[in-house]
């Protein structure tokens, strides 16, 4: 079977798939005696489209995923999709306004049966866009954050906590959202710088600054550092009456450490019902609270003619109110603040004290290594103690950081989409009943309220593992559900974790938390987190500017997915954002199209079968073999140390340089059919975790092995070769490479090349060829009329007049030298290393190293020529 002239991917990518799939290469077999080598896919949302990142984590998973089969090992690489519910609630209700309705006129059961409806489509579009990125993950495993299975999970960890302590149902302040009508996580807000106007008020005897002058109106208490000598004369709890916003107050003074002297003027009222500070503050200090906004955002009655009013519309009249009463003093309008707002709906936080269910994260009840220890304290602990490896090391500090503020971790949603909290109450005796299963018997009413959505993908790595069998009875409990899991105790903990830093605190956290808690071991072995991809400007890529927005299913059909996995791996780096234009897409589609025509010429010159013994007849057959070796040892210890884009430069350099460029040209002078198609089908094994379409294709069509698919095949053992022969064919590349390089600078054409040595003169129809001459010469002697070459262990000279090529030599020498300068300079500038791209670095330094050798290179030619 003859490969076409084009590799036109389109044409082979989703036969190639179902072929892969229906051949259940992706299948997972705990039954087996190979190695056990697992990963737990980080579900997408299912109301979403593959985006870049999605792109960079199945392309990252599948090499790992690829790889760990070639090593011989079985794979469980297990897929499913979240129910994303503040994300899915809000396209929900965004979908019911524009059809004239909300939710609270449908109710919850039909908005819950539209919302199953809209997500089982879209979750077949997602699961789709996966496969087309050649995920080679085990289907037959799919698993959904909401699946019945998972929710006997979620209610059984949320029942266990609950009896243990470590839930609790209480009045804290929250971030609430007014616009999607729910509570939301720290960890889930973002903060926009916003410029906004800051007022100085007069309070009593003290001056005040807020930006939030709408929250005023209960501000009862003065709040100081007690160490403020400036304000040494007032005593802790100490009175006085002051003009306010709607009349005299009875203000009491405290004296609390949490106030920062040096802002404004260094005392403030506090509004504890509306500000994290201010609540925990009047916690210390048993103070009383007051709620000024309502749920809605609007202003309650304490709020006196601006009740009802919303923030917008009040603030102004506010302000205008105390300027008139004299209580404005001044009004700063380049304040620049940070606005709280929720990352999925975009509503504004507003800070609200609500009653609402918890995990106590700082509560000793669960025993890890032989101590009753926090939930904190674990999540410190198997970082600290080396039990789970953070890649890289550097986000280990920022993780301490994190665990070390974290605070209780509030999570009911007022939200109808998720796991409804297995809580239920009877009103008629205020009795509470938390259960796997609704209590038996009449008047109780299930808690209204939701799980937050990370609640239940922090158990997504074993309660995916659990037997959805054995999940439905509910006679046994968890412990025995595990037990009787071969896929758990198989598969568990999962050998790595890959994803972007940027969810290190949302849910690689919160796995470890749940998972060490549940089952007493780490949910990984490994953690290895990615960066985010950006513009080719280094910006966040966003769908108001789509023309700096890379789609991947825009760039398959056109390019094919393997470039783009290709320029994805290429870039990537642990930790270290990437930025990605179409321009590095292309360059790995001629990649791709490079190996493609290697297969095409080796396929001309072997013939459609493979079948005769491999040998060596030559230096380049020794000189192949060893690069192959090399490079097969040295991609798959890079792969086992997750270092990607190393693999696949030196994946890249392998088939371009020494295969394309030496040895298919060298093989054209001293053909060794059989070594060539083993030379293929064995870099077709290096590439395949990179870039599995291309290769299975490659595979495929030649039909050499027919009864077996690439996927199938194992890592490479490349045969034994002569070191002595491959270092001779080095050097004969140093001399052709150097003969290419003179006749190119010098503006010369050298035709003969006179030797010495019989190296190059039993090789001299590789030399001549791929050196563009004529021919090569024996001399006995010194050829004191040529141009002597500098790079190899021989003596050879290029037949050029020495004199009428020093002037060209030396001009070059200055522009190499030249050239260098100003690399070492930009390198050597104070900040370049740390700030530029870190390709760009590595780039500037490897010009550098090669002007450097040029440099010297010719200072020794133009040397030799003096003498």
């Amino acid at each position: 079977m003859k490969l076409p002239s084009t590799y036109e991917p389109e044409k082979y990518e989703a036969k190639i798939y179902e072929k892969w799939e229906k051949g259940g290469a992706f299948i997972a077999d705990p039954a087996s005696d190979k190695p056990h080598f697992s990963i737990s896919m980080p579900p997408p949302n299912e109301t979403g489209t593959l985006h870049l990142g999605h792109a960079l984590f199945l392309t990252l998973q599948d090499v790992m995923a690829r790889h760990a089969r070639q090593q011989g090992k079985d794979v469980l690489w297990l897929p499913g999709t979240d129910h994303a519910a503040i994300a899915t609630n809000a396209v929900i209700e965004r979908m019911l306004a524009e059809q004239g309705t909300h939710k609270h006129e449908i109710g919850r059961e039909e908005f819950l049966k539209r919302t199953r409806e809209f997500v089982s489509n879209s979750r077949n579009t997602i699961n789709k866009q996966i496969r087309a990125m050649g995920a080679s993950c085990d289907w037959s495993r799919t698993r959904y954050t909401l699946d019945d299975a998972l929710n006997r999970s979620v209610n059984e960890v949320f029942t266990k906590m609950y009896k243990d302590g470590l839930i609790y149902r209480g009045h804290r302040i929250v971030n609430w959202d007014p616009k999607l009508e729910t509570t939301v996580s720290d960890d889930e807000v973002d903060h926009q710088e916003e410029k906004a106007a800051l007022y100085t008020l007069q309070y009593g005897p003290f001056q005040i600054t807020t930006a939030r002058p709408e929250t005023k109106f209960g501000d009862k208490y003065v709040v100081m550092h007690p160490d403020d000598n400036r304000n040494a004369r007032y005593k802790e709890g100490e009175t006085f009456e002051a003009e306010w916003i709607n009349g005299k107050i009875k203000a009491t003074i405290v004296k609390d450490s949490a106030v920062d002297p040096e802002f404004g003027t260094g005392v403030m009222t506090i509004t504890p019902w509306h500000d994290l500070t201010d609540f925990e503050i009047a916690e210390r200090h048993g103070l009383e609270r007051e709620q000024i906004i309502d749920y809605n955002g609007k202003l309650l009655p304490i709020a006196g003619e601006f009740a009802g009013q919303s923030i917008q519309e009040a603030r102004p009249k506010i302000v205008e109110k105390m300027r008139a009463k004299g209580l404005l003093l001044d009004t700063d309008e380049n304040y620049i603040h940070n606005l709280a707002l929720n990352s999925r709906g975009k509503g504004v936080i507003e800070p609200q004290i609500m009653l609402q269910w918890f995990v106590d994260v700082n509560r000793p009840a669960m025993e890890w290594k032989g101590q009753m220890r926090s939930l904190k304290e674990v999540m410190r602990a198997v970082i600290e103690d080396g039990d789970i490896d953070l890649i890289p090391k550097r986000f280990e500090k920022v993780y301490y950081h994190w665990i070390d503020n974290l605070r209780d971790w509030c999570i009911s949603r007022q939200i109808w989409w998720g796991h409804q909290i297995p809580v239920w109450h009877k009103s008629s005796n205020d009795e509470v009943y938390v259960g796997v299963q609704p209590p038996k018997g009449d008047g109780w009413k299930q808690d209204p309220d939701t799980l937050d959505t990370w609640f239940s993908s922090a158990l997504w790595t074993w309660s995916t593992l659990i037997d959805p069998e054995l999940a439905k009875d509910y006679s046994l409990s968890l412990e025995e559900i595990l037990q009787g899991s071969i896929d758990f105790n198989t598969y568990h903990p999962t050998s790595v974790m890959e994803t972007g830093w940027d969810i290190l605190f949302f849910w690689v956290s919160r796995m470890i938390l749940a998972t060490t808690y549940v089952t007493g071991e780490i949910p990984f072995k490994t953690v290895y987190l990615h960066g985010l991809v950006r513009t080719e400007t280094g910006k966040k890529m966003s769908k108001s500017s789509p023309e700096t927005t890379v789609d991947p299913m825009e760039v398959i059909p056109k390019y094919g997915t393997d470039a783009l996995r290709l320029a994805l791996i290429s870039g990537t780096g642990a930790g270290n954002d990437q930025r990605l234009g179409i321009s590095r897409i292309v360059a790995n589609r001629n990649f791709c199209n490079k190996l493609w025509n290697i297969a095409r010429y080796i396929e001309g010159v072997v013939g459609e079968t493979n079948r005769e013994e491999v040998h060596t007849k030559n230096d380049g057959d020794h000189w192949i073999l060893n690069k192959l070796s090399i490079s097969a040892k040295g991609i798959s210890k890079d792969l086992e140390s997750f270092r990607f884009s190393e693999a696949y430069e030196t994946l890249y350099h392998f088939i371009w340089d020494d295969l394309a460029d030496w040895y298919v040209e060298a093989s054209k002078v001293d053909r060794n059919e059989p070594l060539l198609a083993y030379v293929l089908e064995q870099t077709l094994k290096l590439a395949h975790p990179f870039a599995p379409f291309l290769t299975e294709t490659i595979w495929g069509e030649l039909g050499w092995n027919q009864d077996n698919m690439l996927i199938g095949e194992l890592w490479p053992k490349v045969l034994a070769f002569d070191s002595a022969s491959a270092q001779r064919f080095d050097q004969l590349k140093l001399v052709v490479s150097e003969i290419r390089w003179l006749n190119a600078i010098s503006g010369t054409k050298a035709q003969v090349l006179y030797c010495k040595d019989a190296v190059i003169l039993d090789n001299s129809q590789l030399v001549a060829k791929l050196g563009g001459l004529k021919e090569v010469k024996q001399t006995a002697q010194d050829y004191s009329g040529g141009l002597r070459l500098s790079s190899a262990a021989f003596d050879a000279w290029l037949d050029t007049n020495p004199n009428e090529v020093k002037a060209s030599l030396a001009d070059k020498l200055k522009e190499y030298e030249g050239n260098a300068l100003t690399l070492k300079n930009r390198l050597d500038k104070p900040g370049y290393r740390d700030n530029a791209p870190k390709e760009l670095v590595a780039q500037s330094q490897e010009e550098l190293s090669e002007a450097q050798a040029k440099t010297d290179q010719l200072r020794k030619i133009l040397e030799d020529l003096k003498g």
